[in-house]
């Protein structure tokens, strides 16, 4: 399984969203760390 970030842009810049819980990060070092912590629970079977 695979959480693809859905991107938006806004007068303020690019930014990546959480399609999981809907967290908004600035750069996608920020989005990796987010899953690997947040969403691992997902990745137990694989």
């Amino acid at each position: 399984m695979r959480l693809k970030a859905k991107k938006i842009e806004s007068r303020y810049g690019k930014f990546l969203v959480c399609p999981r819980c809907g967290r908004v990060f600035k750069d996608s070092k920020a989005y990796t760390k987010h899953v690997n912590k947040s969403h691992r629970h997902l990745f137990k079977g694989e």
